[in-house]
């Protein structure tokens, strides 16, 4: 009798172990996947905080048909921090940027922008064709480095257009009403700051209808051009999806 007892209090004791055992493999796996979670999360959460570093390879995105361009994430911040330090002072009104752009065109601290044999300025309705001449060369130099693809591709000649350039504070809120993308405080009112669309491009150097196209290899390079610039230094660059252009600030 007395070894039946023995033997029927080990099978308990090894249950015991059993279940002990199951419990402490089950808390290791809640552990580990929660591990693993907070992982994927950060994979995913953290860049959308931090935006983009120069050597990050940006993401590509397809446009409008064939169109593909490369996805820039340099968050605003980083558009304002340049601009505020590169910048001018910025108009409240357009009342007060007819009163002092001449001032300001004459010290050189703005330059005006026109359509020219590398781009085609937009028939603007919320800012005005001036930027500093920092940026303006920048423009240019987009446009240069353009063309030089071009030409190693042998694709005929385009010219990119320029969607949006020196808002005041008094447009900014107009924009900010209809596009969700133009916040209160944009580096466009800095004068360092353009919009170039990615959604066409232009056979001849005039805003005319007929001389609209969506040509995708020619778009595909433009996009390379601004990201060499961008890696080079020179800017930052955030592609705006709704609107389909690259915002860029000079640095």
């Amino acid at each position: 009798m007395g070894e039946i007892t023995e033997l029927l209090s080990r099978a308990k004791n090894r249950r015991r172990k059993k279940i002990r055992l199951k419990k402490t493999v089950k808390t290791k796996l809640y552990l580990a996947g929660g591990a693993l979670l907070a992982l994927i999360l950060a994979i995913i959460i953290i860049p959308r905080f931090i935006g983009s570093s120069d050597g990050e390879k940006p993401e590509v995105i397809k446009s409008v048909g064939t169109i593909r361009v490369d996805y820039f994430k340099d968050l605003n911040a980083a558009h304002l921090k340049y601009a505020k330090a590169n910048g001018i002072k910025g108009f409240k009104s357009n009342k007060e940027f007819k009163e002092q752009i001449g001032d300001l065109v004459d010290d050189d601290e703005l330059v005006e922008i026109e359509t020219c044999k590398y781009y085609v300025v937009d028939k603007l309705t919320h800012s005005h064709p001036y930027l500093t001449p920092d940026a303006a060369e920048l423009l240019d130099d987009i446009g240069k480095r353009f063309q030089e693809k071009l030409e190693e591709h042998d694709l005929k000649k385009r010219y990119y257009q320029v969607t949006s350039l020196l808002r005041t504070g008094e447009s900014q809120r107009g924009l900010s009403r209809s596009n969700v993308n133009a916040t209160s405080n944009s580096s466009h009112l800095y004068g360092t700051t353009f919009d170039i669309t990615y959604a066409r491009v232009f056979t001849k150097p005039r805003l005319q209808k007929s001389a609209e196209i969506a040509d995708g290899p020619a778009i595909r390079l433009l996009s390379e051009a601004i990201g060499e610039l961008r890696k080079e230094g020179r800017c930052v660059v955030v592609t705006e999806r709704k609107e389909r252009c690259f915002h860029i600030t000079v640095k």
